[in-house]
């Protein structure tokens, strides 16, 4: 009887100890964080927003997560924990505010899935063996077949909450993991697959001028070079109006142009008889999925200067949006 006994103790015992499981994850190589067992882990990472075009996706890359399953005196055993998207807490993928009017969705084990997204999707299993397993989830934005207004990142912007649970077939109880996304880069891009020009650069080369052939007045100035900007989205029967802005550095002289290597000159774009500002914009329209604008683009120089001679270069972007 009291070798019966003694078993019983035993098996007392290894309970005690299971319902005492705690559960462990780091991000990004860092030192492990573990908590008991029905516990939260609430992690924050700062991740780089990257445009795929050839996906048409913008994805949040970067933190590298990895959960194990926490050993005990009694490793290696038949224990496993498992872990899942979404949580009591809410859904697997909460977008931050830059992005909540955009369709969004995480990229699970390699498959990317929309939102909504399904709680209770199996990412993995740990077995009981002190090894650290990849969580592999990525969110993402979806990119949009019409036009829409650019999505401007700041370092440190909220982007996004990622829910995930973890359960084990011991039934010990479950914890779940929080990780808040967090902009590592500064990153201005387009929601949408339409295009200007299908993309291709725009290249503006005024060739060699006299300094006193350049004038001083954006609309009179003779150095120009005429071009055609032409409008298209993918999907057929978009009728809407646009913007187009003409995003840059201002020259210190005059806010039309856009500032160039040599300070005494600077760029312009004209439209329709006028100078767009620098970071400003024009309307016009998409009829059908097509459009198209002819625009000038003029060199000018500081009233009063001869500005020093040499090649000059300067860069701008031209961004659809809507109104």
């Amino acid at each position: 009887m009291k070798r019966l006994y003694g078993a019983m103790a035993l098996l007392v015992l290894l309970s005690v100890t299971t319902t005492a499981k705690a559960v462990d994850c780091r991000i990004n190589g860092g030192g492990w964080i573990t908590v008991g067992g029905g516990q939260n882990i609430n992690l924050q990472v700062p991740v780089t927003v990257r445009l795929d075009t050839s996906q048409n996706r913008i994805f949040l890359e970067g933190a590298r997560l990895e959960c194990r399953y926490t050993p005990a005196w009694w490793s290696p055993s038949p224990a496993e924990d498992y872990w899942a998207t979404g949580s009591l807490a809410g859904s697997p993928w909460t977008p931050g505010p830059k992005f909540a009017s955009e369709g969004t969705g995480l990229r699970i084990n390699g498959t990317n899935r929309n939102t909504p997204v399904p709680v209770g999707i199996r990412v993995a299993t740990m077995p009981d063996n002190s090894t650290g397993y990849p969580i592999d989830v990525t969110p993402y934005i979806l990119m949009r077949n019409a036009p829409g207004n650019p999505i401007d990142i700041r370092v440190g912007d909220n982007l996004g909450l990622l829910r995930m649970t973890q359960t084990n077939n011991g039934n010990t109880g479950s914890s779940q993991l929080i990780v808040t996304y967090l902009a590592a880069n500064n990153f201005t891009v387009s929601p949408s697959t339409c295009t200007i020009n299908n993309n291709n650069p725009i290249e503006i080369n005024f060739g060699e001028v006299h300094q006193r052939a350049i004038g001083t007045d954006p609309l009179t100035t003779t150095v120009r070079s005429d071009r055609t900007l032409t409008y298209s989205c993918p999907d057929a029967g978009i009728t809407t109006p646009i913007t187009i802005t003409y995003k840059g550095s201002p020259s210190s002289f005059d806010t039309r142009l856009l500032v160039m290597t040599n300070p005494d000159l600077g760029t312009a774009l004209v439209r329709a008889g006028s100078a767009v500002q620098v970071n400003g914009s024009f309307l016009t329209r998409i009829t059908n999925s097509v459009g198209g604008d002819d625009v000038t683009f003029t060199l000018v120089r500081r009233t009063g200067s001869l500005p020093a001679t040499g090649a000059i270069t300067g860069s701008g972007v031209l961004v659809m949006g809507v109104p």
